[in-house]
């Protein structure tokens, strides 16, 4: 078993954090002598040129490779890069601590360098364990320590936007509080000033939602949306963006563009890139085109009074616009 050489999966990022920062504190590594590299950005021969490079003026660095989706169903490892990572775990190097990060609830164990890790590999996994029910109390208990109170419906708001994302639950709640110190009661407006949310997640997800034709799927994003008071024209445009972006990412395509030609076209990174490219596999060029037509002819409709806004977006949503 190779001990320095380490995974952390899991949905759970704010755990994954905590002991990625445990992990480097018990090898006495310093921040100064960590490097960071993003799979979905730079692929794996960079991250493991650096690890094989010995460190500056200390014994020991650490490598941190983050997302890396080729362990899940997302994405496929080349060979080259499964056989350069397999090398470089099959022994021990001392003077690197190589650790890679994804936030998945699962791996992809079909796969052979997920099996060939798993085996020989120290790797944790850190999925959420919190229901509603929890993260309610530890809210409620939350807020009580500083002495506040907070208003039933703005509460169910804020988890709402916070979901299970246990570091975004301590970031925003601090910044509520903060905010909320020298007076009594958390409101509504309170919690819409203050806690962020992914608005760009949202939206791609609901598009995904809307080209799979899953209704279900697609109503909840949108009421999610609307909870945050997020204005229906804006939602409609940036829909009707992402549809066109997926349009072009198919011409590009069609002309025989590769990943590093359609990255400089939308200069993108490379992560964003994969799913735009994905989208514009997967969906027909009729029904995207009929999407498009339909985005502006409703959008043409609400700003010339024929249809309520709100209702204008629920059908098109429904597929009945």
């Amino acid at each position: 078993m190779n001990s320095n050489c380490v995974l952390l999966y899991g949905n759970d990022s704010y755990a994954i954090k905590n002991n990625l920062e445990k992990i480097l504190e018990t090898s006495e590594i310093n921040a100064e002598d960590t490097e960071y590299y993003d799979y979905e950005e730079e692929g794996m021969e960079t991250a493991l040129q650096s690890a094989m490079t010995l460190p500056f003026l200390v014994d020991k660095k650490a490598v941190v490779l983050k997302n890396c989706s080729f362990l899940t169903e997302q994405k496929n490892i080349t060979t080259e890069e499964s056989e350069a990572l397999r090398n470089y775990c099959g022994f021990i190097n001392p003077t690197a601590l190589f650790v890679m990060t994804v936030g998945t609830d699962k791996l992809d164990y079909k796969k052979n360098i997920v099996k060939h890790l798993t085996k020989n590999i120290d790797f944790k996994q850190f999925n959420t364990k919190n229901d509603t029910d929890t993260i309610y109390k530890y809210v409620r208990d939350e807020v009580e320590k500083n002495g506040l109170s907070i208003e039933s419906l703005a509460l169910t708001q804020f988890v709402n936007r916070i979901g299970n994302d246990s570091e975004m639950l301590e970031n925003e709640l601090a910044k509520l509080i903060t905010y909320s110190l020298g007076k009594k009661k958390i409101t509504s407006d309170m919690v819409y000033d203050i806690v962020t949310k992914d608005l760009d997640d949202n939206i791609f997800e609901l598009v995904n939602a809307i080209i799979e034709k899953d209704i279900k799927k697609t109503m909840e994003i949108y009421n999610d949306l609307k909870s945050l008071k997020i204005d229906p024209i804006w939602m409609l445009t940036v829909i009707t963006g992402k549809f066109q972006e997926i349009l072009y990412t198919k011409e590009l395509l069609n002309l025989k563009y590769k990943n590093e030609d359609i990255m400089k076209y939308f200069n993108a990174s490379r992560g964003r890139v994969y799913y735009m490219m994905q989208n514009a596999r997967n969906i027909d060029d009729d029904l995207l085109v009929r999407l498009l037509e339909q985005t502006e002819e409703l959008d043409f409709k609400i700003k010339s009074g024929q249809i309520d806004k709100d209702l204008g977006i629920e059908l098109f949503l429904l597929g009945m616009e």
